[in-house]
């Protein structure tokens, strides 16, 4: 079996498909949020992105020996991208046991704005004013939004253990962002996301073990394998097979602007579905976050431009 790489959408299509990623985004974490007192978070996260390594299993088999030499090559930068990837799935699953979606959904809204932050780090890539206000700003929601709005949560440090897994997970996925680009193009997009994935599963194996062993047994009911396979085949692959075939089309910076509507829909969804209420603290801090990822987006694309 053979992913079809020649498949290039209309821009009607791709714009669509970015949309739809988005929605499945913002859905997992609602999802997640939704089943926290049925199915363990890390049981949840490994079955998840080792059902996803199984169905990828099916297209890169035939070419795993032929990049073996590749891969055993860069096997540590593997391992950190898996540790990143699932790792960070891991905690905002356990996060979402302490906290709502819409908290989660809004904290991870604002990943577009805080990239910059690792990416200065681990390559040194310029931080314009302009991007640093928009750190700033963004930065500033996420407090307002974990503080409720209220300084003395802040002074007395009464923070919520889910909003601080939801941040810690957010900060994962950036670092991930930043540094995915260093593995060869020549892995290709289906090998590079096996490896990642089952590496990922591998790491939190120990863990998900622990955590049957001393607190929950993951149940292998029928609500339970179809949620499983909803979050490993729908949201895992199907979602990055979407944003991947659409930035060919739309490309990185307007594909970009679309990640927006993950906290619109996770808050719609959080609303509908799990009877959550929207606060003046989420508008005022999604606002700050919103404002941060136009300008860190805008000054990173008028950069491009002029350089």
């Amino acid at each position: 079996m053979k992913i079809p790489a020649e498949f290039k959408p209309t821009p009607a299509v791709a714009y669509g498909l970015v949309t739809a990623a988005a929605f499945l985004w913002a859905a997992s974490t609602v999802i997640g949020r939704g089943v926290h007192q049925e199915l363990p978070p890390l049981g949840m996260t490994f079955w998840r992105w080792f059902l996803a390594a199984l169905v990828l299993l099916l297209f890169v088999w035939r070419e795993l020996p032929r990049k073996r030499a590749l891969i055993a090559e860069h096997w540590r930068l593997i391992l950190l991208l898996g540790f990143f990837q699932v790792g960070s799935s891991a905690l905002l699953f356990l996060g979402v046991n302490f906290t709502t979606a819409i908290n989660a959904t809004l904290l991870n809204a604002a990943q577009p704005a805080l990239t910059v932050v690792p990416a200065w780090l681990l390559t040194r890539d310029r931080v314009t004013p302009g991007q640093g206000l928009g750190i700033f700003a963004a930065l500033a929601g996420i407090i307002v939004m974990v503080s409720q709005g209220k300084l003395g949560v802040l002074v007395a440090l009464q923070l919520n253990v889910g909003d601080i897994l939801a941040l810690l997970a957010i900060l994962g996925w950036t670092i991930y962002a930043t540094i995915l680009h260093r593995l060869p193009a020549e892995l290709g997009f289906a090998t590079t996301m096996f490896v990642i994935f089952l590496s990922g599963s591998l790491i939190v194996l120990p863990f998900y073990i622990i955590e049957s062993a001393a607190f929950r047994v993951m149940p292998f009911t029928g609500s339970a394998v179809g949620i499983v396979a909803m979050l490993g085949i729908v949201v895992s692959l199907g979602s990055i097979a979407m944003w991947n075939t659409s930035l060919r089309v739309v490309g990185p910076n307007r594909a970009t602007i679309f990640l927006n509507l993950v906290p619109i829909f996770g808050v719609s969804l959080a609303i509908i579905f799990l009877g959550e209420r929207l606060f003046a603290h989420h508008l005022a801090g999604a606002g700050l976050v919103a404002l941060g990822i136009v300008l860190v987006v805008l000054r990173a694309r008028r950069r491009s431009e002029s350089g």
